[in-house]
């Protein structure tokens, strides 16, 4: 016989018993199943709802972790970052600043000559040249630097005068002038100093010009009329290969000026380079608005001349003109004629 506790009074019955033989309560040993059945489904419920809710919350404690921590990681990231970009801002801007310093500090040594690259060697064309070789010359500019360009222009021009190349010069002519050209600096400030250039010219102090056409030139590097005075001072000191540097540089921002081969011109022959003067003076002709005046200036000025190379160089050229551009020598004798009456009806 199996004892169990009286539901009521919790004393030792039968488990058979239908009465409680002490407190008489009917069935003392049988607990009620659904009772039974309801704790264990309560605990049950509450042991899954805990379960559940601290699931829950755990999920949303890592979440938040990992969301804290990738927000502290993408912050430090940012933070370095900006650490180094500050950094190298201020060790760049202080390398800038000791580079501008250091430029700044060698501008009075330098002058415009220092600053120039070195100029190819010319070399002349041969007098007959074969189409394809031509050809070939025509496409090699096309990649050259501006100062390499005018040097073509000049290597063209030593072959018959450059009239068996004229479209490829006129072509090359302008392809520099499309080329990009020095900013722009203070003109006005750059033109007060070069009429200073040109007094000091004028007196015969070509040092004294050059210095000054130099700071002119430091002002407004983009004045082509202050380099071509310039080169044209080196020219009258007798620095011609300075000169040669500095007279092509001016070209090469103005390509078809013609004070600048007549300049260039000057140099060759002086150097006893006849040839090169005389494609140089044919330039200036072929450049020329106004080839009847620059006509009497290149006669004007032969007549004068004491060097015999560069006054045998022009001396060519002005014959040469003179059947290429000037119809003959006739009819250059009446248009100046007509001119110089029209000269002196206005006055």
């Amino acid at each position: 016989m199996a004892l169990n506790n009286c539901k009521e009074c919790k004393k030792e019955v039968s488990t058979n018993a239908k009465t409680c033989p002490y407190c008489g309560i009917n069935n003392p040993g049988v607990i009620d199943s659904n009772r039974r059945i309801g704790i264990v489904v309560l605990v049950v419920m509450i042991c899954l709802g805990i379960f559940a809710f601290t699931k829950h919350e755990r999920a949303d404690y890592h979440q938040s972790e990992k969301v804290e921590i990738s927000e502290n990681k993408v912050a430090a990231v940012a933070k370095v970052k900006q650490v180094v970009n500050s950094r190298q801002s201020l060790s760049a801007h202080s390398l800038l600043m000791e580079t501008v310093a250091e430029e700044a500090s060698k501008i009075p040594e330098q002058s415009v000559l220092e600053t120039l690259p070195k100029l190819p060697v010319i070399q002349e064309l041969p007098k007959q040249a074969t189409l394809e070789q031509q050809d070939n010359a025509e496409n090699i500019y096309s990649a050259d630097t501006s100062q390499t360009m005018v040097m073509h222009m000049l290597e063209y021009a030593l072959n018959a005068d450059g009239l068996s190349h004229e479209s490829v010069l006129q072509e090359t002519k302008l392809q520099i002038e499309n080329l990009a050209k020095p900013e722009k600096g203070n003109k006005k400030a750059a033109r007060v100093i070069n009429l200073k250039g040109l007094a000091a010219l004028k007196e015969g102090d070509f040092n004294k010009a050059v210095e000054l056409f130099e700071k002119a030139n430091k002002l407004d590097a983009s004045d082509v009329e202050i380099i071509n005075n310039l080169g044209f001072s080196y020219l009258k000191k007798g620095d011609f290969n300075a000169a040669q540097q500095v007279i092509i540089s001016a070209l090469t921002l103005s390509p078809g000026r013609t004070t600048a081969w007549e300049n260039l011109g000057e140099v060759f022959g002086k150097k006893g380079e006849v040839n090169k003067a005389l494609a140089c003076f044919s330039n200036a002709y072929r450049f020329s608005k106004d080839r009847l005046t620059l006509h009497q200036y290149m006669k004007g000025r032969n007549q004068k001349e004491d060097d015999k190379r560069l006054k045998q160089a022009r001396e060519k050229a002005i014959n040469w003109a003179e059947k290429i551009y000037l119809n003959g020598s006739k009819n250059i004798q009446q248009q100046e004629s007509v001119r110089h009456d029209l000269a002196a009806s206005k006055k």
